[in-house]
């Protein structure tokens, strides 16, 4: 790669070692060379595709100039890189005819489209716009030639313009210096403009161009003059395909079918203005078929071709003829360039990139005005290649102090100034004798040329000499008179075409690109070369130019040929070798202190603070500051009165590097930060989500919770949980809309089943008789919106035809009013109109009762005494007293004594209350110690974190626990109806009169045996089968009063007298025997195990929880034990489950739920 930038050449390298390291590179196929920041291409030829690929320009979109090897699309890059800070860039490319310029500007055109964003349809359609336009004036202004077959006769200036997203959003399109002479005087071999041949052989085989053809009568390319001096030149089927991509891109910029028909009809007047003078006469039918083309009286034409009335030679109407078809094909060509602007015009402002092509240098054998129109052109670009490279940096040297030493370019001003002089000017010169009507027009144009003798002139014989920087150029004066003077004046063609009636024709003289308003109709040619020439350099004068040297490898332009005589005479009249003299001997970059500063300053960290420039200090001192952060010598760079000046593109290369790299950590930063926020609000979203989920279930409860504490605030006691945030009334807590068993009891047929509001376990309270007390019914009650059902579980009912037996059914309508007590008891009284009322026992009577408000509006009132009726006409009353007692409350007969603890009474209907003050009726908190206190019958209870746990010889339970309230006492004579436990294989423990905790042994689920736990109490076992108060699992508990749990579990692992795994001292043993495994009958459980169901108050049975493998458990472990922990499954049951079964997603952390 050491070749890539010439620069690298040794100090004595000439024009020949130039040449050298160029043809070594094109036999590599490396046909990009750099000179510092000028790129040089050899014609690829063949090769341009693969140079120029989709590949190719993926690979350098975005990435620093000398990264990747030179190319074009290099420094397109680093032009579009410097047009985004809003400087405006141009492209310059030069060279001789055929070295490839169109190709290399089409390709900078392709690759600004294909790389830049497109975020709008209207940015899409500009890009496509700007593409389809190179194709369009490349059919009407492109022929082939001795130099190319894709030659271009004209020269372009394309600017596209690019928004703050580096979107190309418009632009603008000159084309000047068409070659209109070729229309009418094709040299002898080579072809006319491509479009001339494409509608001869192209349209006849498009779709319905058949009968157009008819219409034009056109049929083969050599029966018109204009195209037949070659043979009609060209493959048929190329020009077939080329015309079909000529109409899709005029379709492409807006051009609609009357307009593509409009034009087929000028190209076809274009071609038969050509065949108006036959071999002896003039062709009347032709002139009338060419009037009929362009919709005009054809007597008009005829006046037109031959000067008005008076009668004109064959020769002058055949010039005429010529003239005007001329100067019909160029009004045809500037109607294209202005349909092409009007597809990609914009108002938008932005940033400027723009590329220039001229026509290259063409020296012929005869070289006439259009010669010297593109000769000049080109001189007046290298001008500016040399005021802008080679002489503007010497003098900004000088004017900065540098000790610079001034080094002789070539200059060719002398030859402009021979072109363009104002009184001994070529161009002034040609207009004095082209209007002054002489007869020896051409001598007396030498002779003028002689007497204002210029070193860059001279005259010889009928012809002169002009010193060009290509080197001297022969023109010949009567060539140079005939192309500047117009025959048949622009004025006569223009009013002849505003008589057609054919709206696209009489308007086309207006669609220009570049013209000259009030110019003599003589001068008409070479006032629009000088006028093109004069609007290109103004808008590049503003630009930051960037210079792209074109080369031909050889003459026949033969593929893998490089001829090195011939690359080294172009690489002498292009002067390269001043351009590498210049780069070495100069310096780079250039800028002032604060432009660098501006620049470079995240370069150097004592000048960067959060991104923004800090320093209150001299520039220049900041300057040097930057480079020696960044490793440069100081033989690399100089400090000028206002400017710095780099001397070698590494150390630019590398600042620029430097900086890119701290926006790209910065960008890092900015991305790690979106995405730390962006994680944040995920999690935020997710617990929004989690909140909202969780408030969607509880959110059909929150206006029963609210009518509740209307309805019997002030009015009732209730229970603490009762009240607080986390009790969620959610009615069915049996789950009964998902029991089809139970369902059936409601409606057999599944369509007419109306949906349960309210389930939960209850107990019918009987009438008492002489002999016995009250009895308490085990019964499930049903509210649905239309009727209320107290229902029996039949399952161990022998000979039940079905588990569930309805026992009692009321119409809610029927319900007159609900009476209560005004104490904290789960009693209830429905009176209904039957004259049969209900009286329950319910741990969710306030919320029964508000549902039966909210649904057939019933009175509800709270006294101390209830009246009912059990049966038809028989009366009776229940009496609720207070009592200073342990127990929630006792039925004896016909009076119902409540504990007389504090109940919490809200203030509002949506109070959250405090855990109730110790006192004389509540449990006395002691200090935040762990030691054991005698009870009444010499029991111990152990005592931790100040809480009192039960206390197994008085009957004390805590009033903190899962449904709000203790278990109920049964006082002695009262006795249960059933043999087993609705709904639940899990019964309760309770503590009984006789002050013991008993609990009945139930099968485990999924397992046949049955039995009875032993339970140790006071170091004592007792295996009698005790009557239990049957608590059923409920859904919606609150996870969150369960902690602590294990604390609890000590205190009541002290009353037991034995070695309970729950002490402290973890070395003790259990004298439970473990048999762990899924579907046996578990091992007897010790008092702390048995324990644990009490703590809790759930409805837990001391047996083995049935899961199946997969199934999701919440745990609790067990301080201190190694085998057993208690499980609850989704549907909220617990039990105790065998620790070497289970798998722990996370670790269980004890004296919670994990």
């Amino acid at each position: 790669r050491r070749m890539e930038d010439l620069v690298a050449l040794d100090e004595a390298a000439d024009e020949a070692a130039v040449a050298r390291a160029l043809c070594r590179r094109h036999a590599e196929k490396a046909f990009y060379t750099a000179i510092a920041d000028v790129a040089v291409c050899v014609n690829p030829g063949a090769d341009s595709a693969a140079l120029h690929s989709a590949d190719t320009a993926r690979r350098y979109h975005s990435q620093p100039l000398r990264s990747l090897p030179p190319h074009v699309f290099a420094t397109v890059e680093a032009a579009l890189a410097s047009a985004k800070s809003f400087q405006a860039q141009c492209i310059v490319l030069q060279g001789e005819s055929g070295s490839g310029k169109s190709e290399v500007a089409r390709r900078i055109v392709q690759y600004l489209c294909d790389v830049t964003s497109s975020s709008t349809d209207r940015v899409v359609q500009i890009k496509r716009s700007f593409v389809e336009a190179h194709v369009v004036l490349a059919a009407f202004g492109n022929a082939s030639t001795p130099r190319g077959i894709d030659a271009s006769r004209f020269g372009k200036y394309c600017e596209m313009t690019f928004n703050e997203k580096t979107e190309l959003c418009g632009g603008r399109i000159v084309a000047f210096m068409l070659d209109k002479m070729r229309v009418t005087n094709c040299p002898e071999g080579e072809r006319n403009f491509h479009f001339l041949y494409q509608i001869c052989k192209g349209l006849p085989a498009a779709r319905e161009g058949s009968a157009i053809c008819n219409q034009l009568k056109l049929t083969e390319a050599q029966q018109f003059r204009y195209l037949s001096r070659n043979g009609g030149g060209g493959n048929a089927a190329d020009d077939n395909a080329a015309f079909e991509q000529t109409v899709g891109a005029l379709r492409a910029i807006g051009a609609k079918d009357d307009e593509l028909k409009a034009v087929y009809r000028i190209a076809a007047a274009v071609l038969w203005l050509g065949n108006v003078v036959g071999a002896n006469a003039v062709n009347n039918a032709t002139i009338e078929h060419v009037a009929k083309l362009l919709e005009t009286e054809p007597a008009t034409l005829q006046r037109l071709l031959s000067g008005g009335e008076r009668e004109a030679t064959l020769a002058e109407v055949g010039a005429a003829a010529d003239s005007f078809a001329s100067q019909l094909y160029a009004q045809l060509f500037e109607w294209a360039v202005w349909k092409a602007n009007r597809a990609i015009e914009t108002k938008a402002k932005g940033a400027s990139l723009s590329v220039l092509d001229v026509p290259g240098f063409e020296p012929l054998k005869t070289n006439g005005l259009q010669q010297m129109c593109i000769n000049y052109a080109n001189e007046k670009l290298f001008r500016l290649f040399c005021e802008t490279t080679l002489e503007r940096p010497q003098r900004e040297y000088q004017s900065e102090g540098l000790n610079w030493s001034s080094a002789e370019f070539y200059n060719n001003m002398p030859a402009c100034e021979a072109i363009e002089g104002q009184q001994t000017g070529v161009f002034t010169l040609l207009d004095e004798v082209c209007t002054g009507n002489q007869k020896d027009a051409a001598g007396t144009f030498l002779q003028a040329l002689k007497d204002y003798n210029t070193s860059a002139v001279s005259v010889s014989g009928s012809h002169f000499k002009i010193k060009h920087f290509v080197g001297k150029v022969k023109y010949n004066a009567g060539a140079l008179i005939a192309g500047n003077t117009e025959l048949l004046a622009e004025s006569a063609a223009v009013a002849y075409l505003a008589t057609s009636k054919n709206v696209f024709i009489a308007g086309l003289v207006q669609k220009r690109s570049v013209g000259v308003e009030g110019s003599p109709p003589a001068t008409v040619t070479h006032a629009h070369a000088a006028k093109s020439v004069g609007y290109v350099l103004s808008a590049t004068a503003s630009c930051t130019c960037r210079f792209v040297f074109c080369l031909r490898p050889s003459e026949a332009l033969a593929d893998g040929v490089c001829d090195l005589n011939y690359l080294l005479a172009q690489i002498k009249f292009l002067h390269l070798l001043d351009v590498l003299t210049m780069k070495k001997a100069g310096f780079h970059y250039s800028a002032t202190f604060q432009q660098f500063l501006e620049k470079y300053y995240l370069c150097c960290p004592a000048l960067c603070v959060g991104g923004k420039l800090a320093w209150d200090e001299e520039p220049s001192l900041g300057c040097a500051a930057i480079l020696k952060q960044c490793g440069v010598s100081s033989r690399h760079y100089v400090l000028g009165s206002s400017k710095i000046f780099v001397a070698r593109a590494k150390t630019i290369w590398q600042l620029d590097e430097i900086r890119d790299q701290f926006w790209k950590d910065m960008a890092q930063r900015i991305v790690s930060a979106l995405r730390s926020y962006q994680q944040y609000q995920r999690e935020c979203i997710s617990t929004i989500q989690a909140s909202y989920t969780q408030w969607r279930a509880t959110a059909p409860s929150q206006d029963v919770r609210t009518t509740c504490n209307y309805l019997f605030s002030g009015k009732k006691e209730r229970k603490r949980f009762s009240l607080t945030s986390v009790r969620h009334y959610c009615g069915d807590y049996l789950d009964a809309n998902s029991n089809e068993a139970l369902l059936k009891v409601i409606s057999p047929e599944q369509q007419q089943r109306p949906s349960v509001v309210f389930s939960s376990c209850c107990y019918r309270v009987t009438e008492p008789s002489l002999l016995k007390d009250a009895t308490l019914e085990p019964l499930i009650v049903l509210l649905t919106a239309k009727i209320l059902l107290l229902v029996e579980d039949a399952h161990s009912a022998k000979g039940a035809a079905e588990p569930y037996v309805l026992r009692r059914q009321v119409d809610v309508r029927s319900v007159s009013w609900v009476t209560m007590s005004p104490f904290a008891d789960p009693f209830i009284c429905i009176h209904t109109v039957e004259d049969k009322d209900v009286l329950l026992t319910c741990d969710f009577n306030t919320e029964l009762a508000t549902r039966l408000y909210a649904i057939c509006g019933v009175t509800i009132s709270c006294t101390n005494k209830i009246e009912y009726q059990p049966k038809k006409g028989q009366r009776t009353s229940i009496t609720f007293a207070t009592a200073n007692q342990k127990e929630q409350y006792i039925l004896k007969k016909d009076v119902v004594y409540v504990a007389s603890a504090p109940a919490a009474t809200p203030t509002s209907p949506v109070a959250v209350l405090s855990p109730p003050p110790a006192g004389p009726s509540s449990p006395v908190r002691l200090p935040s110690s762990t030691h054991t206190t005698p009870t009444a019958n010499g029991h111990t209870a152990q005592v931790t974190n100040g809480r009192t746990g039960w206390h197994a010889g008085s009957r004390t339970s805590s009033t903190e626990n899962l449904l709000g309230g203790s278990s109920p006492v049964v006082p002695s004579g009262v006795t249960w109806r059933g043999g087993r436990q609705p709904l639940s294989a899990f019964p309760t423990p309770v503590a009984t009169s006789a002050g013991t905790v008993a609990s009945v042994q139930s099968p485990p689920l999924g397992s046949q045996a049955a039995g009875s736990a032993a339970l140790s109490v006071g170091g004592h076992h007792s295996h009698k089968h005790a009557t239990t108060h049957h608590r059923h699992p409920q859904r919606g508990r609150n996870r969150s009063e369960s902690a602590d749990v294990s604390a609890e579990l000590r205190e009541l692992s002290a009353s037991s007298g034995t070695s309970s795994p729950l002490r402290n001292d973890v070395s003790q043993k259990s004298t439970m025997e473990s048999k762990p495994g899924r579907g046996g009958r578990p091992a007897p459980l010790s008092s702390a195990m048995a324990a644990v169901a009490a703590v809790a108050h759930t409805a837990a049975t001391l047996h083995e929880l049935s899961v199946a493998a997969g199934d999701s458990v919440r745990v609790q472990r067990l301080a201190g034990d190694t085998q057993w922990c208690i499980a609850e499954d989704r549907h909220g049951r617990l039990g105790f489950v065998p620790l070497n079964v289970l798998h722990f997603e996370q670790a269980p952390v004890c004296r919670q739920f994990s």
